[in-house]
């Protein structure tokens, strides 16, 4: 096979829900723009996931464990 498949990067989750076992995920890309004396910040929609609730599953315990492998506990002042 020839094609490769693409790579997104996304920023941040902007709407997520389920409807009849369907998972939906709608992803953004944050594109920083100079206007003036100051940075705009314009949301793009990059991403629509949808996926049954076993990858959902599967998704959920990538995401716990690679969070907290590569995360650390806040400090907190005593």
């Amino acid at each position: 096979m020839t094609e490769q498949t693409p790579t997104i990067f996304v920023n941040s989750l902007e709407v997520h829900g389920t409807l009849n076992g369907v998972v939906n995920m709608l992803f953004s890309t944050a594109q920083f723009l100079p206007s003036g004396e100051k940075v705009d910040v314009h949301k793009t929609y990059v991403l629509d996931l949808r996926f049954d609730l076993f990858c959902a599953q599967a998704v959920h315990d990538a995401l716990t464990k690679m969070l907290a492998e590569n995360t650390k506990p806040a400090k907190m002042n005593s």
